[in-house]
């Protein structure tokens, strides 16, 4: 009897540590923070942004290696049965992927909306930049303020914060810095360098790293898509769903202004710059055949750039005309970019949407 108490002991004290939740760790930080308790203010809403940053890549990575997984084809094919196979095949294998990916993690899978926009927003940092302040944190409370700002460009309170930060003599304006910076950034900064000191091998790793963490950036975001709310319903089964496979493919296009870097318009804009880097590089290093690749990768972002064609009509006399050929990653990128933009021209600009819209307004 007394081993079946302790073991049952056991099961209570797992099953608390498996239900490690989001929603009650960032109230405990709101509770620490109104009672100015700013040591554990810091530490509940540090776990807080571990445990959602955990809490996303589970659902992302579990959509990703679902959605990618191969669909078996039936001899003869009924309707639209086949369709209908690989969503419910899709659905269950992301249900099974993140229960296990939740309980591994002990952590507890239900996060209010709520909860959810809090931490789009990067509210977190706006409570741990004034506990960092209480704690004379001031390095730490400039970049938490900066993270902040980053993702609320136009709150000007936060701007005077971050500007107040930056005066003080304890921070390094240089150390400042967005805590939520995707890797491709810091590449891209690391490349640049290395490019303004012509070191041409450390500028083309960078950016070829770069290149790469950044359509991998992309991808999550777009699978992140997966996660909408308040669509509009019709009893029309056809209705709803291209409902939200609109409202998909519009959350999908607006990752390239999510991701979009420094002055650059958009995505495209971003990789042609990679790009035009990379070719750089290589022209330097000797490795012509990869500049012709890059420049023609390029051309397929920007075609009427002259200074790319112009750098192309160089290379052409170095190497031979079959090396022109895009980057298959580039490629493929360019190619579904076009084709979802297509698509949702091709919804907003239809006779029927225009006039149930007017029948709406």
């Amino acid at each position: 009897m007394h081993v079946l108490i302790s073991l049952f002991s056991l099961i209570i004290i797992s099953n608390a540590i498996k239900l490690s939740s989001i929603e009650k760790t960032y109230k405990k930080g709101i509770d620490a923070y109104s009672k100015e308790r700013w040591s554990e203010c810091i530490s509940k809403f540090e776990e807080t942004l571990h445990l959602f940053k955990l809490y996303k890549t589970i659902e992302i990575n579990c959509r990703l290696k679902c959605e990618s997984q191969k669909q078996k084809s039936e001899v003869e094919e009924i309707e639209d049965i086949g369709i209908y196979k690989k969503f419910l095949n899709t659905r269950l294998c992301i249900t099974k992927c993140q229960m296990e990916g939740f309980d591994e993690a002990r952590l507890n899978s239900f996060v209010p909306e709520s909860i959810i926009n809090e931490m789009t927003l990067k509210k977190p940092y706006e409570y741990l930049h004034i506990c960092y302040f209480q704690m004379n944190a001031l390095p730490k409370a400039a970049s938490a303020a900066y993270t902040y700002l980053v993702a609320n460009p136009n709150d000007e309170k936060m701007k005077q914060n971050v500007q107040y930060y930056i005066d003080q003599p304890e921070v390094d304006i240089n150390e400042v810095k967005d805590l939520e910076s995707e890797d491709y950034k810091i590449l891209y900064n690391v490349g640049l360098k290395a490019y303004n000191a012509k070191k041409w091998g450390e500028t083309a790793a960078n950016m070829e790293e770069s290149l790469t963490d950044y359509l991998s950036s992309e991808n999550m975001c777009r699978a992140d898509c997966q996660h909408q709310t308040e669509l509009e319903w019709s009893p029309e089964f056809t209705v709803t769903v291209s409902n939200y496979m609109t409202a998909l493919l519009m959350c999908k296009q607006k990752c390239q202004d999510k991701l979009k870097y420094l002055n650059f318009n958009s995505g495209n804009e971003f990789l042609a710059d990679l790009l035009n880097y990379l070719q750089i590089s290589y022209y330097h290093l000797g490795r012509i055949e990869d500049a012709a690749k890059a420049v023609e990768s390029y051309l397929l972002l920007l075609p009427n750039d002259e200074d790319i064609l112009s750098n192309k009509n160089i290379y052409s006399s170095l190497t031979d005309q079959k090396n022109f050929v895009e980057k298959s990653d580039i490629a493929y990128y360019f190619k579904r970019d076009k084709y979802e933009k297509r698509v949702l021209d091709t919804f907003y600009n239809s006779d029927i949407n225009n006039e149930i819209n007017s029948m709406k307004e």
